[in-house]
């Protein structure tokens, strides 16, 4: 995966949520485009990027990142 694959999940408009599946079978949920921040060969992923809130993070290498998959379906329930 690379920082191009995400990026432009984030840059969608509108942007879709989400999920990021790593290589260990962890997930991470990606609700907002302001909560992914690049790094050199990773991304930092904030939990919860409103200013005033406690915002938890995850740092993922980009090499660990399994598959992307978008949450718009899961988010709006069954059609």
């Amino acid at each position: 995966m690379t920082s191009e694959d995400i990026r432009s999940e984030l840059d969608k408009d509108p942007f879709v949520p989400f999920r990021i599946h790593l290589v260990s079978g962890k997930t991470v949920d990606v609700m907002m485009s302001s909560a992914g921040w690049f790094l050199q060969n990773a991304v930092l992923i904030l939990h919860n990027p409103r200013i005033g809130q406690d915002a938890g993070y995850d740092m993922v290498a980009l090499r660990n990142i399994e598959r992307i998959e978008q949450l718009r379906q899961a988010l709006s329930g069954p059609a």
